[in-house]
């Protein structure tokens, strides 16, 4: 039988997730497994997150007391030792409490000769001043100060020099929750209004339509999202969704759509009038675009399992399409740490690159001439950017790139091939944004 509580599920979910998957999946499994109350439930969660955030910055502090290194540990040594030192750090945990249960679990994991080693290390590396670190190089000196992997920090590094550990700590949002107001319920101010009678301090964000938030718990779990009032979205998202302005009454498509955030924005913005067809690749994905839609009370959008990157008859000619493809996230890593630590490897980012590319070619075929495709991407990798948009050009001399009339916040960059939030010049989430017309028409 497995160890019992918060801490121990947080353990138990971090020895899994050294064997691959997807975070959010790993955690919720184990949080089933076990049961715990809420409040329990969001503890093992803040805990597990934390690590994976800041694990390479765990690790670094970690190795300077274990002579033979943390990865000769036990799975769940290393990952007691690792939660530990994240609660005493960086989660206002004392450090005896800290300490103290993380022996506790090393025993209850039956790891008890590794409880005196737990012991010594963590009461050390709690009181370690990182600010006296000596690293090898500035490459280092990212991973561990900014919490990230090597191939992750080199890239950085190479394009981003300046702003490298900016953004490997840049809070999104300013660390609150962006909304979209839902205007066929009520518009921004009056949802802000709603909002605080409710106890939620709210205000506007930088993308029009948009506000942040400040929950005590989830924002799922209030009477005006159940109704239909709003939707969860980054601002940079948004932004890409209005940038694609679809009108009452025209025929739209999403191609890669889920979780259904950017369809719920330009079903709003069609007045729930006209044809929006909204894809993903897989029936699970595919659910989470017709929960999110339903809830909204939206009619006008169809929702289809579909490989945006090869070409399907059953599609509609479109007037306007959104891309928002597939892509490396390095725009996101404060929402999403796992991306902190990915290889980056070289073969499996070109195979993205030839998906990015083979989607935009199925768009421009579903376009009608006149119309328009918006590209966007969550990274700021300019192969994934930039580079694709001018490649994409030189194979459809028939399209072009165009301004469109939204106004975009202060700090994004503007280019010939579209536009780049970088988060320590915006604010928002790192995100590009093209957008493209098609001739004739």
């Amino acid at each position: 039988m497995k160890p019992a509580g918060a801490r121990a599920a947080a353990v138990s979910a971090l020895v899994r997730q050294e064997q691959g998957g997807y975070s959010n999946l790993v955690l919720d499994a184990e949080l089933r497994r076990q049961t715990l109350s809420d409040r329990d439930k969001g503890f093992a969660g803040a805990i597990f997150y934390t690590v994976l955030e800041r694990q390479s910055t765990l690790d670094y502090i970690l190795g300077q007391f274990l002579p033979k290194g943390i990865a000769k540990l036990d799975p769940p040594v290393r990952a007691i030792l690792r939660s530990g030192l994240a609660q005493a750090r960086y989660m206002q945990v004392p450090v005896s409490a800290a300490v103290n249960e993380a022996v506790k679990l090393t025993r209850a994991f039956g790891k008890t000769s590794a409880a005196g080693l737990v012991n010594a290390v963590l009461r050390r590396a709690c009181g370690y001043d990182l600010e006296k670190a000596v690293f090898a190089d500035e490459i280092e000196k990212l991973m561990v100060l900014g919490s990230a992997g090597r191939p992750v920090a080199e890239f950085l590094h190479r394009f981003y020099p300046e702003e490298a550990l900016g953004i490997l700590t840049h809070t999104a949002d300013n660390g609150l929750t962006a909304l979209r107001a839902n205007p066929l319920r009520a518009d921004a101010e009056t949802l802000i209004r709603l909002l605080g009678e409710q106890g939620v301090q709210a205000q506007p964000g930088l993308v029009p339509g948009s506000i942040l938030a400040d929950f005590e718990g989830s924002p799922a779990d209030t009477d005006l999202f159940r109704q239909g009032y709003y939707h969860v979205e980054g601002q940079a998202s948004q932004l890409a969704a209005l940038c694609v302005g679809p009108k009452p009454g025209e025929t739209v498509l999403d191609l890669c759509a889920a979780p259904g955030g950017k369809t719920i924005a330009l079903a709003e913005q069609m007045e729930d009038k006209g044809r929006l067809v909204s894809c993903d690749l897989t029936e699970n994905r595919v659910g989470l675009i017709r929960t999110a839609v339903q809830r909204m009370g939206l009619n006008c959008v169809e929702v289809l399992c579909n490989d945006a990157a090869k070409k399907n008859p059953a599609l509609p000619q479109a007037d306007r399409i959104l891309a928002d493809v597939p892509c490396s996230g390095l725009g996101i890593l404060a929402k999403k740490p796992d991306i902190r630590y990915k290889s980056l490897d070289k073969a499996r980012h070109q195979e993205l690159l030839d998906t990015q590319a083979a989607i935009l070619d199925r768009a421009a075929e579903y376009l009608k001439p006149g119309g328009r495709l918006v590209y966007s991407t969550c990274t700021i990798h300019p192969a994934e950017n930039e580079r694709q948009i001018e490649a994409f050009l030189a194979r459809r001399p028939d399209f072009r790139v165009e301004l469109p009339a939204e106004r975009f916040p202060e700090g994004m960059t503007l280019g010939a091939f579209g536009a780049l939030s970088v988060p320590t010049r915006t604010g928002m989430d790192g995100f590009f944004i093209c957008v493209m017309q098609k001739n004739g028409g």
